[in-house]
């Protein structure tokens, strides 16, 4: 939340110290607000038990149990860049994103690896149109959503590092170059850039907010978790190509992005963010995510069978089962979690808390993790059993 304020801030004062101290003061403001309605609410416990619950949701909707293809191709020493573009529709602005892609201003070598991903309105024909560059590889599969595009891309990807640019996206004719610079200056496992979040509504930009990173930690997390406070977007990123050897998404689910925080941040890596927007993150009102923030839909539930296989993989990884990864679970069975299913019947939102609640009891580590006000908040929600609780807090985080 305090980073929503920041970055709203932004937008007006155009100074890293205002904005900040700003954000800190509403967000005091926020917790205040917060603490008001956790006094007025009526406490409420689950009774239901674990496998009553599991037995809840698989009625309706059963594990997915989504499995990827792991394909790892030899890098090719003289290509410095992979960027992979998925796509799906979109025929009437589709040009224009690979356009901006592929005039990229840049001494780097780079190729563009598009995967459309059954099409179903003409894009198809403008990728074709695009297979003839040498540097473009150029990919058609039966549509089975963005995460599988993105695997088709990561399994025929040959460049020393790896980037996501999504197909109704528009990136700065810099973007490598500035990227792949900083990437270079130190051996950089991962580089970030800022970027736009440009609202669209019929061609025309009503609303452009700069998401810019504050040199300053705004959440203030105890566990030198730094890398923890930056998006876990796939985008707006360059990565080490080795970095996804055991890493991609999981088809079919909604939600794929939150493999980037639980997999490929928990990873022993050393990144860089730069304070430049070479990124324009377009918000269309026929854009997917529209779609995914309808929190009545049964899929929503998506964000806890994903939580469980990400979990088997971070495991089979041999990745550390320390405070980032319980601080991580923590968050993601609280605000990202009750923000998707807030809409779904409250027999299910009750056995989804107590599905939440047992992860959150497995993972606990027996002594006190140093954590944020609210979701020091959460845990108590959990350790007392009160939904009304993790509902309030998971809201104001």
């Amino acid at each position: 939340m305090k980073y929503g304020f920041y970055f709203r801030l932004l937008k007006i004062f155009h100074n890293e110290f205002i904005c900040c101290l700003l954000a800190n003061i509403l967000y005091c403001l926020y917790c205040l607000k917060y603490i008001l309605k956790k006094i007025k609410r009526k406490k409420y416990n689950i009774e239901i038990g674990y496998d009553q619950a599991l037995d809840c949701i698989n009625k309706v909707y059963p594990h997915p149990k989504s499995v990827p293809e792991y394909v790892n191709p030899e890098i090719n020493i003289n290509l410095d860049l992979s960027i992979v573009i998925p796509i799906f529709n979109y025929v009437d602005i589709i040009e224009k994103n690979i356009m901006s892609v592929l005039n990229q201003r840049t001494r780097y070598n780079f190729e563009i690896i598009l995967v459309d991903d059954g099409s179903t309105d003409g894009a198809s024909e403008i990728v074709k149109k695009f297979q003839n560059y040498n540097n473009v590889k150029a990919f058609f599969q039966k549509n089975a959503g963005i995460g599988a595009a993105r695997n088709t891309g990561i399994n025929n990807a040959n460049g020393k590092y790896i980037m996501f640019v999504d197909c109704d996206d528009i990136v700065h004719d810099d973007l490598v170059e500035v990227l792949l610079n900083e990437a270079y200056r130190e051996d950089f496992d991962m580089v970030m850039c800022g970027h736009n979040l440009s609202k669209e509504r019929d061609g025309i930009v009503i609303s452009k907010i700069p998401n810019i990173y504050p040199k300053r930690n705004l959440n203030n997390y105890k566990n030198n978790d730094e890398i923890m406070n930056l998006a876990g977007l796939p985008w707006c990123k360059v990565y080490k190509r080795e970095l996804w050897n055991n890493v991609r998404f999981f088809p079919g689910y909604w939600y794929e992005d939150d493999i980037i925080q639980f997999l490929i941040f928990t990873q022993d890596i050393r990144f860089s963010y730069i304070q430049k927007i070479e990124y324009e993150y377009k918000w269309y009102e026929k854009n997917f995510s529209h779609t995914q923030n309808n929190n009545s839909n049964i899929k929503t539930i998506d964000s806890y069978w994903l939580l469980i296989d990400i979990l088997q993989r971070y495991k089979k990884n041999g990745l550390p089962n320390n405070e980032i990864l319980y601080t991580l679970i923590l968050r993601h069975i609280s605000t990202y979690y009750y923000t998707m299913i807030r809409g779904l019947d409250n027999a299910l939102i009750e056995a989804l808390f107590v599905l939440a609640r047992r992860l959150y009891m497995e993972y606990k580590p027996s002594y006190r993790v140093k954590l944020p006000y609210m979701l020091r908040q959460v845990e108590k929600a959990f350790d007392e059993n009160d939904i009304e609780l993790w509902k309030l807090a998971s809201t104001f985080q």
